[in-house]
């Protein structure tokens, strides 16, 4: 399936299905709209068999394995937008069997997410050890998202432990402040480069959506700069930095510490920024005025 994506060509859904592990999963848009679809289904809208099922319960599509390999056009294909491949629920042969696809599609580049960042070192590296490899292939990309510095912590060092070829984070919906500079500096031996080769940064969408600082996303920026770290900006979001000269936004949002919402222009404490909330397609996804479009090396 083509997607809107900004960072890659295609989704691959060999199972889906996932549950909430953290606060960026509060507004899962996966989740939304799968159960949107679902409640559709039950009311007897016609829909694939698999909105019979609410987004909780995890299902497993065995005749979706082999699409990557009927696709010749080499694409970026990301794999499972609409789960999690190491959720809890996913049994490991299944998960084995999507790696064998994965590493024989070699003319792809496959972009593995996961917030289940423990159970998928533990995964790769049976699977490693079961195929006499030393490291994932560099066409089979694996990232971790985060959302906070929490998370970073909670998550970051199960990926660097883990022996991929490419190695990335996905900081959306960034929630506050990342710091990533000691996994930065940690250096691979035998390539000079950090062990972390792609980050890629992105604000909330949606109704309930959560503003993104620009503080933040300069941080991030600034630090993947200083080590060599491949950029992406995906997008703002919701809402953009209030330009004091535009008037023509009456909405102003006031954004706190942990990046909740007060619904006045009057700060409640000295750390606050003001926001326009103008919807995710006109704030687009400029920092200072260019897009952010880096990829890491694969070589």
């Amino acid at each position: 399936m083509t997607t809107s994506i900004e960072w890659t060509d295609q989704v691959w859904n060999p199972l889906t299905g996932c549950s909430k592990v953290s606060e960026g999963c509060r507004n899962c848009y996966a989740m939304t709209l799968h159960n949107r679809r679902y409640d559709a289904y039950r009311n007897g809208k016609k829909l694939p068999q698999q909105y019979a099922l609410p987004f909780n319960e995890i299902q497993l599509f065995q005749n979706r394995l082999d699409m990557p390999l009927s696709w010749r056009k080499p694409r970026k294909i990301f794999v499972n937008s609409m789960g999690d491949l190491f959720h809890e629920e996913v049994p490991g042969w299944f998960i084995k069997e999507v790696f064998d696809v994965m590493v024989k599609a070699n003319w792809h580049t496959f972009q593995i997410l996961t917030k289940r960042a423990e159970r998928m070192r533990e995964i790769v590296t049976a699977y490693l050890k079961q195929n006499n490899l030393e490291k994932l292939p560099s066409h089979v990309w694996l990232g971790v998202s985060i959302e906070n510095e929490q998370t970073n912590h909670e998550r970051v060092h199960h990926l660097v432990k883990t022996k991929a070829a490419v190695r990335f984070l996905s900081c959306e919906p960034l929630l506050g402040p990342i710091d990533l500079t000691t996994h930065f500096s940690w250096i691979e031996p035998d390539t000079g480069r950090s062990y972390l080769h792609w980050v890629i940064v992105g604000g909330e969408s949606g109704t309930n959506a959560r503003p993104l600082r620009q503080s933040w996303v300069e941080g991030l920026k600034n630090q993947c700069e200083q080590y060599g770290v491949a950029f992406f900006f995906k997008q703002w979001g919701e809402f953009l930095p209030h330009d004091e000269d535009n008037e023509d936004d009456p909405e102003f949002w006031v954004t706190d510490t942990d990046a909740g919402l007060v619904h006045t222009s009057i700060p409640s404490d000295d750390n606050y920024v003001y926001m326009d909330r103008v919807g995710r397609k006109r704030a687009g996804r400029l920092l200072y005025s260019k897009e952010w479009n880096e990829f890491p090396h694969t070589q």
